[in-house]
C-alpha cells in the first residue's frame, strides 16, 4: 500500500485537505495495535479527534482507499456536531463477565479433545484456513504425546513435519516465514519474524527431545545458522525484530538469489521479542552444548534490562529509544520468563532477584484489584481514544501465570503461587472461547499443580 495507494496522488490530497494522518508501527506500539487493527496489517483506521472509531479496513487499492476517504469525511462533515459532542470513552477493563471463577477441572480434557477435531488431517494444523505456528497447542501435543497419547503425537509429530519441511520454510538461507495463506502450508507470506523463528526453535529442540529424530535437531541448528546470520545485533548483543518480505528473492533458488539484494532487516529492538528467543538460545545451548549460546542469550537480556527498566516505572518496550512506550505487561511477563530461564541455567541469584521485582511492579501497576487478573497496560491521565480503555489479555495472563508459579517454586515466596492461582481464575471462563490458544492455560495450570 506504500508503494501503490498511498502513493496516488487522488489518496494523497484527499489524506492532505481533510484528515490528519498519523502513522502507526504496530511492533512499536503493541497496545495501540491491539485497540485498533482491524482484523490484520495493514489496518487504516478513521477516528474523531477524540479517537473513536468511525470505520476502517485493511487492504485498499487506490480507487477503494478514494471512495472511503471521501465517504468518512463527507459523513464527519454534515455530523461532527453529534460526533464531537459525544464524551470520550471513559476509562474501563475490556474483558469478558468473570461467570465463574474456578479453574475448569476438565480443561485438559477438552483442550485434548479440541485440538484432535481442529487438527487438518489431511495437511497437518490446525483449521482449514491458512496456517502458522501454533506452538503453545504443539507444546501440549508433544507432551501429552510423552504421556502416552497417540493421537495428539501424530498431531504433533505431522504439524512440525510441515512446519519444518513445507512452504513455511525457506530451505536456502532457512529460517521460518510469517505464515502461509494455502491450507496445504504454500503461498507464504514471507516475512520472517523473531518471535515466530523463536517459538519454531523451541518447538523443533522439544521434538528433539521428546521423538528423538535428529532431522529436528539439524533443522534447529540451521534455525540458529539463520538468526545469527540476519536478526542478531553483535555490538551490543541482541535480536532484530524481522527481516522484510520480498516474493521474488524468496521464489527464487540458492543460485539466483547469490546474486540478488537480500531482503532489509528490520533493526529495531523490543523487549518481549528479544526476551523470547534468548529463552530458545538458552535451551539450545544445552541441547547442543554450546556455551556462546547461553552467553549471547545472557548478554542480550542483561541489556534489555539495564537499557529498559526503570525503577517504579517498569520495562520499556524498544530497546534504544527515548520515547520507548513503558508498562506493557507482554515485556514484563516476557522478560521475566526469561530471568528465570538464566537463573536456572547459571544459578545467579541475580536474575531470580531481578524477574521478582519486574514482577512484583507489574503486580502493583497492573493488577486488577476488583476482578483479578493484570491488565495490558499502564492507563496514564493524558491517554486518548480507546487507549483509556485497558484491556486482560488472556494470552499474556496465562503466561503470567505460569512466570508466578514458577516464581513462587523458586523463591519459596507463597504470594507468588497465590497470584499465579487468581490469574488462571480471572481467565477461566474464557477458556474454551479461545480455541486452541487455551494451551496457554492449560500449561500454566500445570505449572501450579
Amino acid at each position: 500500500m506504500l508503494r501503490t495507494t498511498y502513493q496516488d496522488p487522488v489518496v494523497c490530497d484527499l489524506v492532505k485537505r481533510r484528515f490528519v494522518p498519523i502513522w502507526v508501527d504496530a511492533d512499536r506500539r503493541p497496545d495501540i495495535s491491539d485497540r485498533y487493527t482491524l482484523g490484520g496489517w495493514p489496518t487504516t483506521t478513521f477516528l474523531t479527534p477524540t479517537g473513536r472509531v468511525l470505520g476502517g479496513e485493511t487492504y485498499a487499492d487506490p480507487d477503494r482507499m478514494t471512495f472511503l476517504l471521501t465517504q468518512v469525511a463527507d459523513i464527519f462533515e454534515s455530523k461532527q456536531n453529534d460526533l464531537l459532542g459525544s464524551p470520550p470513552p471513559k476509562p474501563r477493563v475490556t474483558t469478558a463477565p468473570n461467570i465463574d471463577s474456578s479453574p475448569l477441572p476438565n480443561a485438559e480434557v477438552w483442550l485434548t479433545q479440541h485440538l484432535r477435531e481442529q487438527f487438518d488431517t489431511i495437511h497437518a494444523g490446525f483449521g482449514v484456513t491458512s496456517k502458522r505456528v501454533q506452538a503453545p497447542a504443539l507444546r501440549f501435543a508433544l507432551l501429552k504425546h510423552h504421556e502416552g497419547d497417540t493421537a495428539l503425537g501424530d498431531v504433533a509429530v505431522r504439524t512440525l513435519e510441515a512446519i519444518a519441511w513445507r512452504g513455511l520454510y525457506d530451505d536456502v538461507d532457512h529460517g521460518v516465514f510469517r505464515f502461509c495463506n494455502g491450507r496445504d502450508w504454500t503461498k507464504p507470506s514471507c516475512e520472517k519474524l523473531l518471535n515466530v523463528n523463536a517459538d519454531t526453535l523451541q518447538l523443533l529442540l522439544d521434538g528433539w527431545l521428546v521423538l528423538g529424530d535428529t532431522r529436528y535437531r539439524e533443522r534447529a541448528a540451521d534455525i540458529i545458522r539463520y538468526i545469527r546470520n540476519n536478526l542478531v545485533n553483535r555490538e551490543p548483543a541482541g535480536f532484530f525484530a524481522s527481516q522484510a518480505a520480498d516474493q521474488h528473492y524468496y521464489a527464487s533458488n540458492a543460485a539466483t538469489r547469490r546474486h540478488l539484494e537480500p531482503p532489509r532487516t528490520d533493526r529495531s529492538e523490543y523487549s518481549d521479542y528479544t526476551a523470547r528467543m534468548a529463552i530458545s538460545f538458552v535451551h539450545a545451548a544445552e541441547v547442543f552444548e554450546d556455551s556462546s549460546l547461553l552467553e549471547f542469550a545472557v548478554a542480550s537480556l542483561e541489556r534489555v534490562v539495564l537499557d529498559t527498566y526503570q525503577r517504579g516505572q517498569g520495562v520499556g518496550h524498544s530497546l534504544n529509544e527515548d520515547q520507548s512506550v513503558r508498562g506493557l505487561l507482554v515485556d514484563h511477563v516476557a522478560v521475566s520468563d526469561a530471568l528465570l530461564e538464566l537463573y536456572q541455567a547459571t544459578d545467579r541469584d541475580a536474575y531470580l532477584d531481578m524477574a521478582q521485582e519486574i514482577m512484583l511492579f507489574a503486580g502493583r501497576a497492573l493488577w486488577d484489584p476488583d476482578r483479578g487478573g493484570f491488565l495490558d497496560r499502564v492507563v496514564a491521565p493524558d491517554d486518548v481514544g480507546l487507549l483509556r480503555q485497558a484491556v486482560k489479555p488472556f494470552v499474556a495472563n496465562c503466561t503470567a501465570a505460569r512466570v508466578l508459579a514458577r516464581l513462587s517454586r523458586f523463591s519459596g515466596r507463597h504470594d507468588f503461587g497465590e497470584r499465579a492461582e487468581a490469574t488462571l481464575a480471572s481467565q477461566a471462563s474464557e477458556v474454551q472461547s479461545q480455541g486452541i490458544d487455551a494451551a496457554l492455560w492449560v500449561l500454566a495450570a500445570r505449572e501450579l499443580e
